[in-house]
């Protein structure tokens, strides 16, 4: 009886910052996670906000350091989602995701932001069957020829023998090449320096 009442006295007079740190902390997860461009680079000074499922005003926020990475360190336990926002890169908000009391939730892959205005080439022209005669319904090809990373791509020109492709803006060299039922294949080179728009016109003759 003695021992009991002295056990209980020794929590009347803990100080009672000390009770409620241990019970906060036995409330709380964390959550850590990693941003980067769509390119692959680390991502810093995003605003990361967590918002609580349960109350829309239960937000906290923190931001990515220079290796894109970032974490909540003291969430009470629920169900959150993530958004992260960045000047020149459109807003990604993830699901809702289980933070648990005492455990450490890490997103499985990282977030890829993309910018707002992805600045982006164009290849563009029209495919003809002899002066001033468009030819529609051709396969269009493009093929990167310069070494660069792989890329080859295929669209069909439309009723006034018109086409595009749509890159990515930067330095690189393709070969368009246009083939159709009844007519020799044609090719033509074109180099883009990056956020351009260049034009081409293929001419293809009938087989002989």
């Amino acid at each position: 009886m003695a021992a009991h009442l002295l056990f209980l006295l020794f929590i009347l007079l803990a100080p009672a910052g000390a009770r409620s740190q241990t019970q906060t902390g036995a409330q709380t997860g964390a959550v850590k996670g990693r941003v980067k461009e769509r390119s692959g680079k680390a991502l810093g000074g995003v605003i990361v906000i967590a918002t609580s499922a349960e109350n829309k005003e239960d937000k906290r926020e923190t931001k990515s350091d220079d290796k894109g990475d970032f974490e909540f360190g003291a969430l009470p336990a629920g169900r959150y989602s993530l958004s992260f926002e960045k000047q020149g890169y459109k807003t990604f908000i993830t699901r809702k995701l289980e933070v648990a009391a005492g455990e450490t939730t890490k997103l499985s892959s990282a977030v890829e932001l993309s910018r707002e205005g992805e600045p982006y080439a164009v290849i563009r022209g029209a495919v003809f069957r002899g002066p001033g005669y468009s030819l529609p319904n051709a396969t269009l090809t493009i093929e990167r020829i310069d070494g660069g990373k792989k890329f080859k791509q295929e669209t069909v020109s439309q009723e006034g023998g018109e086409f595009a492709f749509r890159l990515k803006a930067e330095k690189a060299k393709y070969r368009v090449t246009a083939t159709a039922r009844g007519f020799q294949p044609a090719s033509v080179e074109v180099e883009v320096a990056g956020d351009e728009a260049r034009n081409v016109a293929l001419t293809l003759q009938p087989l002989k």
